[in-house]
């Protein structure tokens, strides 16, 4: 497990997002984060300062565009080596989800069209560091 400062963590998560927003060719709106501790397999709450962060958006992308959208960005995804991990439709045929995983840095970025299909939702999240000296992430 490598030690990562909070602020190299989050400066590489916002530009994974952003890649993505890019892509799609819409901005990121309302992009976020939080640290959290990280968890075990069951659950548990580590208490030795490991910790993650996640990340959330919105990308404004028009209904009749989301599915091509997701394709897009799914193919940039395989195309820089990402672990497709989710690629569907769902039932309805206007809606649908993708996500991968980097092996690289185990980030994780999960896209789905919302219900009301206004945008489509990303979800980010980070592999478990140990904290920088002087940080306590998990606990931020």
């Amino acid at each position: 497990m490598q030690t990562k400062a909070a602020a190299e963590v989050s400066t590489l998560a916002e530009a994974r997002a952003r890649a993505v927003a890019t892509t799609a060719g819409v901005t990121l709106d309302a992009w976020r984060t939080n640290t959290s501790p990280c968890q075990g397999q069951r659950g548990e709450i580590a208490d030795d300062g490991r910790w993650t962060l996640s990340g959330f958006a919105g990308l404004p992308v028009p209904p009749a565009d989301q599915i091509a959208t997701l394709r897009r960005i799914r193919d940039m995804w395989r195309q820089q080596g990402y672990e497709i991990t989710e690629d569907r439709t769902f039932a309805d045929g206007t809606r649908g989800a993708v996500s991968m995983r980097d092996p690289g840095t185990g980030i994780t970025i999960s896209l789905t069209t919302t219900a009301s299909r206004d945008r489509v939702a990303l979800i980010l999240a980070t592999g478990c560091y140990r904290p920088a000296a002087g940080e306590d992430p998990a606990n931020a």
